[in-house]
């Protein structure tokens, strides 16, 4: 709770320091990483943030990480396609592939 109170406030740094807590203690708490890169995308560290989206993707392929992430992309470089066809590729090397929403990935 404390730590999405700093988040609303805009002390994205505190609040990074704990979700980054949270995921030390449960690599899979996926909503913590999101939540996480978000507070380094609104720190300006649009990078960062997009590494800590690709590392929480590897546990898990929640649709709003994934969603989010390739928002990023298209922040970061014209030439986002080619990421997020890796993305594509990584989502169907997953047995549940066929349920994901891909409309999310923006191909």
């Amino acid at each position: 709770k404390q730590w999405y109170q700093r988040r609303v406030r805009g002390d994205y740094s505190e609040a990074y320091q704990h979700f980054s807590r949270a995921v030390a203690v449960n690599p899979g708490n996926t909503i913590a990483g999101i939540n996480g890169a978000v507070c380094l995308l609104y720190m300006g560290r649009l990078g960062d943030s997009i590494l800590q989206f690709e590392s929480a993707i590897k546990s898990s392929l929640h649709p709003t990480l994934v969603f989010n992430l390739v928002s990023l992309y298209e922040l970061k470089t014209a030439a986002s396609t080619s990421k997020k066809y890796q993305l594509l590729d990584l989502v169907t090397s997953k047995p549940d592939w066929e349920a994901f929403p891909f409309e999310f990935l923006r191909l």
